[in-house]
């Protein structure tokens, strides 16, 4: 591993540099501090608990996790959940109990299974969440999963033994459909996988909503998060799932788990009644050619459970008019083509998006864009946390570099590595992509997408990671195609309404990292 000497590392952890902002918001802006939190791992999460206790988890070597008490200052490590980890996911309870989820674990012996884990003593110790049939994992899936969520919250009167945990994914060997499996007693124990788009688990009323969702999400579906709102809130208990789909048109080609297709359809369903029935709905179109999976959407909710998304996606692009500039190296001078960071929301519980409009009824017809207009490049791996209702963060990273895209308007592999031949790539690619941190601030998504206004921080100087990012998966392949990131960074707020942003740096300082704010507004009002 290299190292920076210490006075070097110093600097480089507490610079943020201000790219964008108005200027009656300059004199507010949010600053954060970088620290290290352990051996360097790929897609973390993290989460904080009501006490302030933050939890920070990577999937490499196992359910690696660190622990803050002191507002991500410094870290330590918990128990190891599980030796053998996947795709991983943290959450708690308002009894600030932990809950980590990780896919193709040590329990059972069914193949591609996901599992929960429970802490109530802060990670020292884990129990495991027993599925519908012994040695068959929490899912127990028959279809076998891929890329888990958790979500828990107990309800009115109960206690963490009593709290309501919901475990998301989608299947891997089926029709990449979306399921949940659900625990009534803490984690204990989950019922067996439920299809939130199948009978009989259809809201009467929602059908037709529900066909519509069909025909967009059968074979082509990434997930992206569950949340259930708490108790005293407008829709409390109402169990939410989100994810990103393809259309029909793709879908007739087959069901395709390489992510060649264009994710530019947006969807949550939710459930009033312990997931007895579903209601989908549409989040927002992007448009045919406009990729939202990079490989990711993040997803998140506010105070009042009110849900929200974070996109990477190049709405602004003609696809086919990228894709021929993209071959004849001249899409650097097209910032249409640019990937751009955007944000839906739902102010009503996931009803309504952006005040509707969009050709799916309740639908948002525009999103918001977070980066300015000014900061051109390309923007990944959206991270989003919220506070109270219309008051939102958004961490990802961004390189100047327009990233080369084919004709359905994906991001080419390897377009980030630098010109070939001798890694593969035509010799019209850009140089190797230089990616930094950057996070943006609203305060004030209540004025709509035309009165919204931003404030955008760059937070690291020297780049945390530098060739490709890949975006399909799996189906990444060396040596120009490079997802030693794995496939997301992470936020999320403390009590006080501060972000923590999880991410790994792979460039310089080779570490799992954690950017931390340290002054500007936060986004929980203080009463």
């Amino acid at each position: 591993m290299r190292y920076l000497r210490k006075g070097a590392l110093a600097a480089m952890a507490a610079a943020a540099v201000v790219v964008a902002s108005s200027p009656a918001q300059a004199a507010s802006t949010p600053a954060y501090k970088v620290v290290n939190v352990g051996a360097y791992g790929g897609e973390p999460s993290i989460v904080s608990d009501n006490l302030g206790q933050l939890y920070d988890t990577t999937p490499s070597g196992g359910t690696i996790t660190y622990t803050s008490t002191n507002k991500g200052a410094s870290w330590s490590q918990v128990t190891t959940a599980d030796p053998i980890s996947g795709d991983d996911c943290l959450a708690t309870d308002q009894a600030n109990s932990v809950y980590l989820c990780n896919l193709a674990g040590s329990e059972g012996v069914a193949p591609l299974q996901a599992d929960v884990w429970k802490s109530v003593d802060h990670g020292k110790t884990w129990t495991h969440g027993a599925g519908a049939l012994p040695q068959c994992a929490t899912s127990c899936s028959p279809f076998g999963v891929d890329r888990d969520w958790v979500a828990a919250s107990i309800p009115a009167g109960g206690t963490t033994a009593s709290a309501e945990v919901v475990l998301m994914y989608h299947d891997f060997y089926g029709p990449s459909q979306i399921w949940v499996n659900i625990s009534h007693d803490g984690g204990a124990t989950f019922g067996a996988p439920q299809e939130v788009l199948a009978s009989p688990a259809v809201t009467p009323g929602a059908i037709a909503g529900t066909l519509v969702a069909e025909g967009y999400t059968f074979c082509n579906t990434v997930p992206a998060g569950v949340s259930i709102a708490p108790p005293g809130t407008p829709h409390a208990g109402r169990i939410t799932v989100a994810w990103i789909a393809a259309d029909l048109a793709q879908n007739a080609s087959g069901c395709n788990v390489s992510m060649l297709q264009s994710f530019h359809t947006v969807w949550v369903s939710y459930s009033d009644d312990n997931g007895a029935t579903w209601t989908p709905q549409q989040a927002w179109d992007a448009g045919i050619g406009h990729d939202t999976s990079t490989p990711f959407v993040a997803y998140t909710t506010d105070t009042q459970g009110n849900p929200y998304f974070g996109l990477a996606v190049n709405a602004s692009s003609n696809p086919a008019t990228c894709s021929a500039e993209s071959t004849a190296g001249t899409v650097q001078s097209d910032p249409s083509c640019e990937y751009d960071m955007y944000v839906v929301w739902s102010n009503n519980g996931g009803a309504t998006w952006d005040g509707g409009g969009g050709l799916v009824p309740g639908s948002a017809a525009a999103a918001y864009r977070v980066n300015p207009a000014r900061e051109t490049g390309t923007h990944f791996f959206p991270a989003i946390s919220a506070g109270d209702p219309g008051k939102v963060d958004v961490a990802y990273l961004r390189t100047n570099e327009i990233l080369p895209t084919d004709p359905f308007g994906k991001a080419d592999p390897g377009g980030c590595a630098g010109p070939g031949p001798a890694n593969g790539n035509p010799t019209t690619y850009p140089p190797a992509c230089r990616w930094n941190l950057f996070a943006g601030q609203s305060l004030n998504l209540s004025l709509g997408v035309s009165g919204a206004t931003w404030t955008v921080t760059q937070i690291t100087t020297t780049p945390m990671h530098v060739g490709d990012i890949c975006n399909l998966g799996i189906f990444c392949l060396a040596p120009s195609s490079n997802r030693n990131l794995l496939d997301f960074i992470m936020e999320d707020i403390d009590p006080g309404g501060c972000a923590h942003i999880a991410y790994a740096d792979d460039n310089t300082v080779n570490k799992l990292r954690a950017a931390n704010q340290t002054s500007g507004p936060c986004l929980i009002a203080k009463h």
